[in-house]
């Protein structure tokens, strides 16, 4: 209470000291000096200690969010430095994953060529099995022309040869060799 008392005083002083109107003196300066000096004194008597007290505080809060920044700062470095290790991890894991695709398109090709090589072998011996079978084929027909032919060839020369009965009898027994 005496100092909210003593700061009323003080602050109101000057304004008397000064309202005095005229010319102005020396013994009037050297007041108004005075008073200007005491004002100034008694504000910072009044108010250093709060304006300290608001400076110090200021500082430490300043230092404080420095202090706090610089541990972001750090935080943040070690985590840029844990997410490069994981993304050197990833591509790591990356290359392994390439190669062993790799791997394995090469073996699907490679199986795929043993398939492919396989079913070229099945068709050659398929074709080979047509061919031969076709080739006995043709000969046994050629055989069955060769012997029809023959038969008629021999039917005619024997029916210009022998004539009458004798010759359908030969021509009889011989169509019933041929035939079993």
């Amino acid at each position: 209470m005496k100092r909210v008392f003593l700061s009323l005083l003080i602050f109101t002083f000057p304004l008397y000291a000064f309202a005095a109107g005229g010319e102005l003196d020396w013994k009037t300066f050297g007041y108004r000096v005075a008073m200007f000096i005491i004002f100034v004194a008694l504000l910072y008597w009044l108010t250093a200690k709060r304006i300290k007290a608001m400076l110090i505080k200021r500082t430490e809060d300043i230092k404080a969010a420095l202090a706090e920044a610089e541990l972001a700062r750090e935080e943040a470095a070690k985590k840029v430095k844990e997410y490069e290790a994981k993304m050197q991890q990833l591509q790591k894991e990356l290359e392994v994953m390439k190669e062993n695709a790799k791997r394995t398109a090469e073996a699907e090709r490679e199986t795929m060529i043993a398939d492919a090589k396989k079913h070229v072998e099945q068709m050659k011996q398929f074709a080979q099995n047509m061919i031969i079978s076709e080739k006995e084929r043709a000969i046994q027909e050629l055989h069955r022309e060769a012997v029809e032919l023959a038969a008629k060839e021999a039917e005619q020369k024997l029916i210009k040869e022998i004539s009458g009965d004798k010759a359908a009898k030969i021509l009889d027994e011989y169509v019933k060799r041929i035939g079993e």
